[in-house]
């Protein structure tokens, strides 16, 4: 009989062996898959709670079938490769532990325990001479290596599946939510996505930086990035460093976030979003990271209606409008920052880095100009209202 070398792979490693090797390895059996399952379960119990009698039974029979199957394997002169009876339940057991959301860890551990109990007793035995127990070795963990493989791909195809129905469940949801969906369904589509429903909710539009962008939030952020407006429904937008935590998870971007609604509001906060996201497109909102809609109502007060504010800017500005334009926006940034100021020359001055003799010279010429009318409570309200249309917007009086 000619065996390969130590550390040789073997061309087929269940054949050659001597035709009594099953029924001196088949006592081993019994006690090798104790052991096993002993591992099993002190492996269980370092990371949560004890194993049940039944899935300790349940392991016992796996590792002994494995167990039974090698034997039958090194006894049968049968070729490795191909689907088996023993290979497909390491397959089914690693579906099975896939869909009770475990890992395949504590296989590995019993497997593992098995193979050395295994080679721990060949080596030690009378009954194989030190080539039998090379090849024996050789043959052993090439089989553990295919049943270990046979169950991460079960496991693996079941979380493929599993994953692939839980981020259809999340775009049914999000779309859901987007609609207005009727408050009765919220629940049920939720629960398919393994989401909570949050009291709160705001919508986020997402607009990339550049093309390399790759967003990776929370799995409670449920995000769309294949639409024309990518956009993200985010739960509890108020709570303790959920801004910080957003602008994290979506690096890359800037995040429009509309307001906090409850989940049946969704629509309008995406509608709010959406008015806030045009505004950071034309750049009259800066871009960049978080750009919360609360921080920017006056902004879009004065964009809802820009032909009604450019308007009230002809009827209110009227009196510059026969400066020249370089030094009537001088004049409109002066006027601004002086009421903004509450008339201090000084902290006017500072504002528009100039020198507060060059604000009063100003303040002086708008006095010709508008009269008393410019110190008036509703007058001064109008103005700096339209100013700072103004500012954000151009000069819509000349529109």
């Amino acid at each position: 009989m000619s065996y390969p070398l130590w550390g040789e792979t073997p061309t087929e490693p269940y054949s050659g062996f001597p035709p009594d090797v099953g029924a001196r390895l088949r006592p081993l059996v019994p006690g090798l898959a104790r052991s096993a399952v002993e591992a099993v379960r002190r492996r269980a119990e370092a990371h949560g709670p004890s194993l049940e009698p039944g899935d300790a039974q349940a392991w016992h029979e796996l590792i002994a079938s494995a167990a039974y199957a090698f034997v039958d394997r090194v006894e049968g002169d049968l070729p490795l490769g191909g689907p088996t009876g023993v290979t497909e339940e390491f397959r089914a057991f690693g579906a099975d532990e896939a869909r009770g959301g475990r890992t395949l860890e504590l296989l590995h551990a019993g497997m593992r325990t098995a193979v050395a109990i295994a080679w721990r007793r060949l080596a030690v035995t009378d009954t194989f001479t030190r080539r039998d127990v090379v090849v024996l070795g050789e043959a052993l963990f090439a089989f553990q290596e295919e049943l270990t493989t046979a169950a991460a791909e079960g496991h693996a195809e079941v979380r493929r599946t599993e994953g692939e129905l839980r981020e259809r469940a999340r775009s049914l949801l999000l779309e859901a939510l987007l609609d207005g969906a009727d408050a009765a369904s919220v629940p049920s589509l939720a629960r398919a996505a393994r989401w909570r429903v949050p009291e709160r909710v705001a919508v986020a539009i997402l607009l990339p930086e550049g093309r390399a962008w790759a967003p990776a939030p929370p799995s409670d952020i449920l995000v769309d990035t294949e639409r024309d407006d990518p956009h993200a429904v985010v739960p509890d937008p108020d709570g303790p460093g959920r801004t910080r935590l957003l602008g994290r998870a979506l690096r890359g971007c800037t995040a429009v976030l509309g307001p906090s609604v409850v989940p049946a509001r969704t629509p309008v906060s995406l509608a709010r979003a959406r008015q806030l996201a045009d505004l950071v497109r034309a750049g009259v909102v800066p871009g960049g990271g978080v750009v919360r809609w609360g921080d920017h109502l006056s902004t879009l007060l004065l964009a809802r209606d820009t032909d009604l504010v450019a308007e009230l800017a002809r009827e209110r500005l009227a009196p510059m409008a026969e400066l020249p334009p370089p030094q009537r926006d001088r004049m409109a940034d002066t006027l601004l920052a002086w009421l903004e100021s509450g008339f201090n020359a000084n902290e006017a001055a500072d504002r528009l880095r100039v020198h507060p003799q060059t604000v009063r010279y100003r303040i002086r010429r708008l006095d010709e100009l508008f009269g008393p009318r410019m110190r008036e409570p509703g007058a001064r309200f109008e103005l700096e209202l339209v100013l700072r249309a103004r500012r954000l917007l151009g000069p819509l009086e000349s529109t």
